[in-house]
Formats: structure tokens, C-alpha cells, sequence
């Protein structure tokens, strides 16, 4: 993940209200969630994002694996297959564009497993009121520990960020909170072939990819680099924006001439769900050139 939890700057009610199908799910934490941020015109789109549904996802497993490292990936994706989300996934030797890419690490903790995953938007990010935003999960980079006793409840919990559920929730049943002995016991019930599901990420899946959660007034030119950046890529035809978002940092960025990464970084995440006036829009040095 980039860079957890301050209070939600939407009303889970309010949501479940909107959409009454969220009931559904027992248990969820989806109010856990760290959103994606779009910046733009003076306010803070706070948003779900998640792959969309009737395609398998393209899996690609490094080629230095071994064949129980594997063997537990493929288990967790079976079980994530199964735990009714919609979901599928195709396994492929090399990603040719999006998809999940999955890497082992020799010397990383297990709890140090990471995943970056970036999620694409449509139309510059401009929302109209009362609209989702067109987003989707475009791609995602996982890197698991070797020797990982909980290796396959690991990759259960790295597999549910690049679903699109990022955050931990602090309480609950989801294999997303940050708990070792859920991880273990996980690990064993699925390795053994046990039922696996997850009402937090199933409630992500019950909604449109898009959701709004809020929007959020910034003070008057905040959000001016990106808008001139986002204009920029418009006329040039540059590929993005693909958004990263973590617990307290992320970034926006576009693929420019000859695919080299324009972005912005985007700080006090964290902060700026409680005030968005702490959010830092900060351009990268391609940014900058561009921009001047």
C-alpha cells in the first residue's frame, strides 16, 4: 500500500440508504474503506472503484515461483472466485496491459506484503451531481513474503486490495483487517479446501464502480495543477488518468509521450477526510515541465 483510520467523511447510513441492497451483507465494513480522491475544480470526489464485472480478470504469476507458492495464489483466487463478488480471473504467463501481477520476495516479512493498484477514470474526473464516476480498476502490482506461513490467507488479503477495497477495518470478520491469527486460520480452512467469503468486499461488488461517497469543498485554486494538467493530457491524448491511492498518500497520473509517467502526488489523505483543506496537490518533475 502507499504511505490507519480517521472517521469516514460520509455517513455510512446515508449509503446504505441510497442503496438499500448494501443490507444484504451482514457484517460488512465497507465504511472502513479508504476512497479514491479525485481533485478537481475546487472539491474532493470521494469514490469506490472496482473491476467491472463479465470479463475475467488477467492474472500473471512471476515465473520464479515455486510450485507451492503456486499453489497457495491459486487458491486464493479459486476462493475469491467462489465468494460470490462476480469476479473471475484468467491466468496468464505475462500481462499484456491491465491486470494483477504477482511477485515473491525473498527477506519480507509476511505482514510487509504489499499492493499498489491503480484505478482508471474517465472524462477527466469531472462528476456531475448526483452521477457516478467513470472508474475502474485498471491494474495491480502484489508482492508477497516467501516462507509465509499464512501465505495463502496472505494473498487473500493483497488479492481484496487489488479487488479495490483499500483501508483496514479495525473490527469485524473481514480478511481484510489486519489480524495474523484471521490470516492463519484462514490460510489452513481454504488450503483444506473450507468456504471462503467476505461481506465487506461483497458489498463493494453490490455497488456500481463510480459510487460516489462525498464531495467535498477545497479552498478556491487548490485543485488548479491538476485541472490544467488534466487539460493538458486532453489535447495531447496522453493515456489516464490512473489513480493510487493509500492510507495517507496517492497519486494521479497520466502516460505521456513516449509512456513516460506525468502525476501528481496527492498528501494528507488521512488528514483531508476530515478537513479537506489539509489535502497537498504536489506535480512530479514531468508534471512540472508540462505545467510551466
Amino acid at each position: 500500500m502507499l504511505g490507519g483510520c480517521a472517521a469516514p467523511a460520509w455517513d455510512a447510513e446515508q449509503l446504505a440508504a441510497r442503496h438499500p441492497e448494501l443490507r444484504r451483507h451482514s457484517g460488512q465494513r465497507l465504511a472502513a474503506v479508504r476512497p479514491y480522491y479525485w481533485p478537481g475544480r475546487d472539491a474532493l470526489t470521494l469514490f469506490l472503484c472496482r473491476w467491472r464485472l463479465g470479463e475475467p480478470i488477467p492474472v500473471s504469476i512471476a515465473a520464479d515461483a515455486t510450485a507451492e507458492e503456486r499453489r497457495a495464489v491459486h487458491l486464493a483466487l479459486a476462493a475469491w472466485e467462489g465468494a460470490g463478488l462476480g469476479v473471475s480471473f484468467a491466468r496468464v504467463e505475462r500481462l499484456a496491459g491491465a491486470g494483477i501481477e504477482i511477485e515473491f520476495v525473498s527477506g519480507m516479512l509476511s505482514w510487509a506484503a504489499s499492493t499498489v493498484a491503480e484505478c482508471a477514470v474517465g472524462g477527466d474526473g469531472d462528476v456531475p451531481p448526483g452521477r457516478a464516476v467513470d472508474a475502474r480498476m485498471r491494474a495491480a502490482s502484489i508482492q508477497l513474503g516467501r516462507n509465509d506461513p499464512r501465505l495463502v490467507g496472505s494473498a487473500l488479503h493483497e488479492l481484496g486490495h487489488a479487488l479495490g477495497f483499500q483501508g483496514h477495518p479495525r473490527r469485524g470478520d473481514s480478511i481484510m483487517r489486519r489480524d495474523p491469527k484471521r490470516l492463519l486460520e484462514t490460510s489452513v480452512r481454504v488450503g483444506k479446501g473450507g468456504a471462503f467469503s467476505d461481506a465487506t468486499l461483497s458489498a463493494l461488488y453490490a455497488l456500481p464502480s463510480g459510487t460516489v461517497l462525498a464531495r467535498l469543498p477545497l479552498p478556491a485554486g487548490r485543485t488548479a495543477a491538476l485541472d490544467r494538467l488534466a487539460a493538458i493530457a486532453r489535447r495531447k491524448g496522453w493515456r489516464g488518468p490512473w489513480l493510487q491511492v493509500g492510507d495517507t498518500a496517492g497519486r494521479i497520473g497520466w502516460r505521456g509521450a513516449g509512456g513516460a509517467w506525468v502525476a501528481l502526488r496527492l498528501t494528507g489523505l488521512r488528514a483531508a477526510l476530515e478537513d479537506p483543506r489539509k489535502l497537498a496537490i504536489e506535480p512530479d518533475a514531468n508534471a512540472v515541465r508540462w505545467l510551466d
